[in-house]
């Protein structure tokens, strides 16, 4: 029987075109992006060997076709370059070394400008280490938040994770074999002993690896496991909510009854630890009769 299905691409138009890349496995690779690779008039890169290896690796070929860096060090004239190319009723593709672009990889400045100057911005989907990570994690994914690397000053890194500790979703961040264990320990500093976390190792590669477990628990197992190597994903479990205390909420809404006035006091107090304002409102005029 003949197979009629037939796969069809929307043509390119003068847009700048993202292109996601394998994270580790260049089967992953979509039919779509081989097609925008294959037609765009300009090829921009974070990496032009990357690019071209990949362009090999599926036989596309250049056919005089200009390949350009891009990255973050890249200046305004650089960008000013792509906007003329755009205006020349160009389409160029952009691709990061691997996953999606913008996404702890450079483009931002460059989607920034294009949209700013009226072009369009077209986004081709595929690989991404967070979402690998997420969906096989095991933990909460209705909602997430994505860190990126956390700050290398131990310090910084610290504040980093205590403000971020406090949002209702799963945490994922990137981190380098090197640092991995010093970010593990500052973890545990932040969420406890106890809290959950998941580690994933060379997402979609051979050697591909998940630990699973507390805080405590995985820094103990990688260090017997020594010599770390790769790219790792952490992802955080969210916190449970803790109930504030009713005597510490009595007192600060009884300061604040004496700064200002029932409604905005009230107002405050909710806010500040995520209650009722209709709550603080009732406590407050029992607080004030008395």
């Amino acid at each position: 029987m003949e197979n009629k299905l037939q796969i069809k691409f929307p043509p390119l138009e003068p847009a700048l075109y993202l292109v996601s890349t394998p994270i580790g496995t260049a089967a992953d690779f979509s039919f779509r992006g081989v097609h925008v690779l294959s037609n765009a008039d300009i090829l921009l890169a974070e990496d032009t060997r990357v690019l071209k290896k990949l362009l090999w690796l599926f036989g596309i070929n250049l056919n005089n076709r200009i390949v350009r860096s891009y990255s973050d060090n890249s200046t305004a004239l650089v960008r000013s370059k792509c906007i003329l190319d755009l205006q020349e009723k160009k389409s160029i593709a952009f691709c990061s070394d691997a996953g999606t672009p913008l996404i702890s990889d450079p483009g931002y400045k460059l989607v920034k400008e294009v949209v700013e100057k009226g072009f369009k911005v077209r986004s081709i989907p595929g690989a991404s280490a967070v979402l690998t990570a997420l969906c096989q994690s095991g933990l909460p994914s209705d909602r997430f938040f994505f860190g990126g690397f956390p700050p290398a000053r131990k310090s910084q890194k610290l504040d980093f994770f205590k403000e971020y500790s406090v949002i209702p979703a799963t945490l994922v961040f990137f981190e380098s074999a090197k640092r991995l264990m010093v970010t593990l320990e500052d973890l545990l500093k932040i969420f406890g002993d106890n809290h959950n976390i998941v580690i994933s190792r060379e997402l979609t590669k051979r050697f591909e690896e998940s630990w699973r477990g507390s805080i405590k628990d995985l820094i103990l197992q990688l260090e017997k496991t020594g010599n770390l190597r790769g790219e790792f994903t952490i992802l955080v479990d969210r916190k449970e909510p803790v109930e504030p205390d009713q005597n510490l909420i009595i007192s600060q809404l009884t300061s604040e009854l004496g700064k200002s006035g029932l409604k905005d006091a009230s107002a405050f107090i909710a806010e500040k630890y995520s209650l009722s304002k209709k709550d603080m409102y009732k406590l407050g005029l029992r607080i004030l009769k008395k």
